[in-house]
């Protein structure tokens, strides 16, 4: 089977609302230098000469770029190592085409399905007391089981944010993400003391220059403590010192399956990030997340159902889970006329 065609169609896909941040807690940094809501991303398909069609997707991104293609033009699916396949663009694609031509869904090539559905956590950016608590409130009526929300300890208000939330759906986990900006230990146990008696998640409460703070954290409330990690190392690390309660892994792919497994053998939970991609990208994390058994902590796939369309023709998301069905490859088909309608510019490679 060779390929003979690749498409790029370059997508905008506006937010919802309630779910970004207000403008008195919009921020910039240089990984984010515009609001999220002008990112771009890139839809990709990988045509054969015998019919099948593989679907992947860019990460996001802020401007023009051009993608690298890998000179894939008339390269035959069977050259491909799947182990070689990681990251995100044409190699999604690619997965997605290997899992067709065999029959298999994505998760069996990653190693085998141990989950048929995947927990999944409501996302919002910073944003006040009220605003917090409705999109609580709307989490709960959609059916999810968590919500993860922007926050940074200089807001003043996070415990009050906590509390209208926990008053609007006393029944969802809440994951406070400050980027390590609850600064301290001493200032995030501050902050636990007020708010440890509902179920609470603390990502990357402080830097990770420190395991024995991150050990002490763990110790000293019943909040999990679970720092965002980028690569094997640092899951290792974490687990000698007993300083994690659970662990949200960077990496969508390979990476993301090698750290799981480390954690693993420490019975340490896992969850899979995003960068609050859309659909595609989702349903990509999702197979990778249902091929490890302690992927059980609500995982970040959030872009498809925070955004006014995923591009898929079907919801990925159901009552707080991702769920996989026995479909080849990712299992998942484009909305055609979703793509056109949010489309920026498309290119055809021959």
């Amino acid at each position: 089977m060779k390929i003979t065609r690749l498409e790029r169609t370059v997508v905008c896909v506006p937010f919802v609302r309630g779910i970004l941040s207000t403008p008195d807690y919009e921020e910039f940094t240089p990984s984010y230098p515009e609001p999220i809501s002008r990112r771009n991303q890139d839809v990709l398909k990988v045509f054969t000469n015998e019919g099948l069609v593989g679907i992947g997707m860019s990460s996001p991104y802020f401007g023009r770029r051009e993608l690298p293609h890998q000179n894939l033009i008339g390269r035959h699916i069977e050259e491909f190592e799947p182990r070689a396949l990681g990251g995100s663009g044409y190699s999604i694609a690619l997965l997605d085409l290997i899992g067709k031509a065999i029959g298999w869904p994505v998760c069996r090539i990653f190693g085998g399905k141990f989950q048929d559905k995947i927990l999944v956590d409501y996302w919002i950016q910073r944003m006040g007391i009220e605003d917090s608590a409705d999109a609580a409130r709307r989490a709960a009526e959609l059916g999810f089981h968590g919500i993860k929300m922007k926050c940074t300890i200089d807001d003043l208000n996070v415990a009050d944010r906590v509390h209208a939330m926990h008053e609007a759906a006393p029944a969802l986990r809440i994951v406070l993400d400050p980027g390590h900006r609850f600064h301290t230990v001493e200032q995030s146990l501050e902050l636990a003391r007020e708010i440890e008696s509902y179920d609470i998640v603390f990502e990357d409460p402080i830097p990770k220059d420190s395991w024995e703070d991150y050990r002490r954290l763990k110790e000293e409330t019943s909040i999990i403590i679970a720092p965002h990690l980028q690569n094997p190392q640092q899951v290792i690390e974490a687990v000698h010192h007993k300083a994690v309660d659970g662990i949200n892994v960077a990496p969508s792919d390979w990476g993301f399956l090698d750290m799981a497994r480390i954690a693993e053998s420490a019975g340490v939970p896992v969850w899979n990030a995003s960068n609050v991609d859309l659909g595609v990208h989702d349903a990509y994390r999702m197979h990778a997340s249902a091929a490890a058994p302690n992927c059980t902590l609500g995982s970040d796939l959030c872009g498809n159902f925070v955004h006014e369309h995923s591009l898929l023709s079907e919801p990925l998301v159901k009552d707080g889970y991702a769920v996989l069905t026995e479909k080849p490859g990712l299992g998942v088909e484009l909305d055609e006329d979703a793509v056109q309608k949010y489309k920026v510019e498309s290119f055809v490679i021959k």
